[in-house]
């Protein structure tokens, strides 16, 4: 927006073989006595809350220490309260023998599920998955920090289904397919479309300068995030539109809505502009006149009532560079220069990093991009918006007020290609597997 001409990691493959490194920095703690494994998982839940239940095996090991086994015993609600885990992984082990553990047991007040999300990253569909986020303890008493995903691909014993542990202190994650048991979940999650750009053009998008050519398909395999072709932009300042130019998709209006894409940048790309802003990417927003091109203009704070533009750019830097993905947000409520009056003094989209340490764009790396708006309640400051790479929360921003009517809603989302005119060189990105849904 900056003054601009208009205002899965990989999708998820099993980590088999996988080295784990669990409590690595506790293995020579005296081990606590074994917890034992919380009740079976309940199956059979009523009421409208999102759950999500599970018990079986990961690994084809014996249950001893060593060995290429993994066992799990979870029963997981929206509503949080209760929920319990067990995990076992018998590669780790103590210098005493004993094996590496994590519970969740609503008898231990110092452990609990904190959060849950009604879809999983790691799923090819996310609307079959579940996660949740808790404070658990290890079989040495320490307590830490995990997310577990899981996969409800197909009906108990199909084989399908799929779980992941990851605990980011300790760079444990370990995902794989069952090898017995079930994963259950159920939810509200609702795909509003998908796009693996496999088609034989973009005909459900619209490009605008139609004849900037600037989106096409790419088809050669180190391009191709899964399946056999992937969408490939183009930054340089050829042709009459200089360094601009977008591909966009309306959508029917949604109050709460989620965006999941894989995006992958050239090896030698920099943010070009000199001007020490950010290039843009990433665009959400909403319009209650289109949706299409949202109304969006530069250096306006809007009021509302009309429109709100939700950006995700690569850090700006006046040295030129990738940086890491930010939020770069126009609301009702950003923070505007105390002169405020456009266009004598503009107000720009206000910036939202992510938490240290931040994930670093690599080039020819793939990156998972999960983005999350909820709407506010007329009236409320309840909106938000949320921010995952790689399967790991980066930015949350709550508290927000978006709009002052009910009709703007999110009901577009484009891929910005501005980087203004000061792109000296050709430099390419590709983006896969975009799947947005709604909870």
């Amino acid at each position: 927006m900056h003054n601009s001409i208009t205002s899965q990691w990989t999708r998820f493959t099993p980590l088999l073989g996988l080295a784990v490194t669990l409590l690595a920095a506790g293995c020579d703690q005296p081990a606590s006595p074994e917890r034992s494994a919380v009740g079976r998982p309940n199956f059979s839940h009523t009421g409208a809350q999102p759950w999500d239940s599970g018990v079986g095996t990961l690994g084809t090991g014996s249950a001893t220490p060593g060995s290429d086994r993994q066992e799990f015993n979870f029963d997981v609600g929206a509503e949080l309260s209760g929920g319990q885990l067990f995990y076992r992984d018998w590669s780790v082990v103590r210098s005493n023998g004993t094996v590496g553990t994590l519970t969740v047991d609503p008898t231990d007040a110092s452990t609990a599920i904190t959060t849950y999300r009604d879809w999983a990253g790691p799923c090819a569909d996310p609307t079959r998955g579940a996660a949740f986020d808790g404070t658990g303890r290890l079989d040495t008493g320490e307590l830490i920090s995990f997310t577990l995903s899981t996969c409800d691909n197909g009906t108990p014993g199909s084989g399908t289904d799929f779980l992941q542990m990851d605990v980011p202190s300790y760079s444990y994650s370990h995902g794989r397919v069952l090898s017995s048991g079930d994963v259950a979940k159920s939810g509200t999650a609702t795909i509003i479309f998908q796009d693996g750009f496999e088609g034989p053009d973009l005909s459900q998008w619209r490009q605008y300068p139609d004849s900037a050519g600037r989106y096409s398909l790419a088809a050669a395999p180190s391009l191709v995030h899964s399946g056999t072709q992937s969408l490939q932009a183009l930054f340089d300042t050829i042709g009459p539109y200089g360094g601009y130019g977008l591909i966009t998709r309306g959508f029917t209006g949604q109050d709460d809505v989620y965006f999941e894409f894989y995006v992958m940048f050239d090896t030698s790309f920099v943010n070009q502009r000199p001007d020490g802003f950010g290039m843009h990417f990433l665009t959400i927003c909403g319009d209650v006149n289109t949706q299409e091109i949202c109304a969006d203009t530069a250096g306006v704070r809007p009021n509302g009532a009309y429109w709100f533009y939700a950006g995700v750019d690569p850090e700006g830097d006046s040295v030129p560079h990738l940086g890491p993905f930010h939020f770069y947000t126009y609301w009702p409520d950003m923070q505007c220069p105390a002169n405020y009056l456009w266009p004598a003094v503009p107000c720009y989209g206000n910036d939202s990093t992510q938490i240290p340490p931040k994930i670093p764009l690599v080039g020819r790396e793939w990156q998972q991009v999960v983005f999350h708006i909820k709407m506010n309640t007329v009236g409320q400051y309840d909106g938000s918006q949320e921010l995952w790479i790689n399967g790991v929360k980066k930015i949350d921003m709550q508290n927000m007020r978006w709009r002052t009517v009910s009709n703007l809603k999110t009901n577009e989302i484009r891929f910005d290609d501005y980087m203004g005119d000061h792109a000296k060189k050709r430099e390419y990105l590709w983006i896969d597997d975009l799947t947005v849904w709604r909870p």
